[in-house]
C-alpha cells in the first residue's frame, strides 16, 4: 500500500540502527504515522533536514504492518523557529499527540489546527489560551469530552457564581453539595484526583465556550486541563514539561543580571 505526498507534520523522531530513524508523523487523513526513514542519517541524505519538528510537509510512504517505509518526503512552505519556553510548548503539544493519539487515527479537525496552535507559542499572550483549546479538543479526539456544562451528581446546569471541584473521570460537582459531604467522609489521605480540582463555575463556562479573557478562568483551566490529561497519560511523565522548567529558570536568572 502506497500513500502519496500526504500533508505531515514530524512529532517524534528516534534513531534505528546506524543510518536510519523512525519517524512519528501527524496526518489529518491517517493520524499519527509511524515510519521507517532507511539511510536519513549517511552524508548524502537530505531527508533528515526536512524530518524536523514545526516544517510542514508532504510525505510519501509504502508498506503494509506497523512500520511502512517513507519513500519521499518535500517541504510544503511553512516553518518555524521556536526557542525557549516557546520551543518547550512545542515540544509539549507534540508530545500529546505522540502519547495519546491512536495511530491510523484520522483527525482532520486537529491537523487543521495544529499549525496555527505552534504559530502562536511565540507570543506569551496568546500562548496559554491556545494550549488549552488544544488539550481540550485532543481529550475530544480521543473519546473523552470532559464535562463542562453540568453537575455531574445532579445534573444541574453550572453556575457561574457557585464553587465547584472537579473530579476526574467524573467531572464537576458543587462544594458543600452532598457529592462533596461524601468526600469528608472518606477515610484516609484522598489525591486530589479523588478529592476534585477546586474551582469556579466562571471557569467551567470559559472553557466550554473558549473565552479566555478572564486571568483566574485561564489559570484554573490550567489546572484542571493538566489535571486531566495526567489522568489520560497514565501516570506518565513529559519531557516537555521538565525542559519548559529549566527554560523559565533561565529566563528569570537572566531577567535579573
Amino acid at each position: 500500500m502506497r500513500q502519496q505526498l500526504q500533508p505531515a507534520y514530524v512529532i517524534h523522531t528516534r534513531a534505528f540502527r546506524d543510518t536510519s530513524m523512525i519517524v512519528e508523523l501527524f496526518t489529518p487523513e491517517h493520524g499519527r504515522v509511524s515510519l521507517l526513514a532507511r539511510g536519513v542519517k549517511t552524508g548524502k541524505a537530505k531527508k533528515s533536514l526536512l524530518l524536523q519538528p514545526f516544517r510542514s510537509l508532504h510525505v510519501s510512504w509504502a508498506g503494509r504492518g506497523e512500520l511502512p517505509v517513507l519513500a519521499a518526503v518535500e517541504e510544503a512552505g511553512n516553518s518555524i523557529h521556536l526557542q525557549g519556553q516557546s520551543l518547550a510548548c512545542g515540544y509539549y503539544v507534540n508530545e500529546l499527540i505522540y502519547h495519546l493519539l491512536p495511530r491510523d487515527d484520522p483527525a482532520p479537525g486537529l491537523f487543521a489546527n495544529y499549525w496555527s496552535v505552534v504559530s502562536a507559542l511565540d507570543d506569551p499572550a496568546r500562548r496559554n489560551a491556545v494550549l488549552r483549546q488544544f488539550e481540550l479538543e485532543l481529550l475530544v479526539q480521543i473519546g473523552y469530552e470532559p464535562l463542562l456544562d453540568h453537575d455531574y451528581a445532579t445534573g444541574e446546569c453550572i453556575d457561574k457564581d457557585t464553587m465547584y471541584r472537579y473530579r476526574v473521570p467524573e467531572g464537576p460537582y458543587a462544594i458543600g453539595s452532598h457529592s462533596d459531604d461524601d468526600n469528608a467522609n472518606l477515610e484516609g489521605p484522598m489525591t486530589k484526583r479523588q478529592q476534585g480540582l477546586q474551582l469556579c463555575g466562571q471557569t467551567l463556562l470559559d472553557l466550554a465556550t473558549g473565552s479566555f479573557d478572564n486571568p483566574v478562568s485561564l489559570r484554573e483551566a490550567r489546572d484542571l486541563m493538566r489535571l486531566l490529561i495526567h489522568y489520560q497519560l497514565d501516570g506518565r511523565e513529559l519531557v516537555s514539561r521538565t525542559l519548559f522548567n529549566s527554560y523559565s529558570r533561565l529566563e528569570k536568572s537572566g531577567s535579573h543580571t
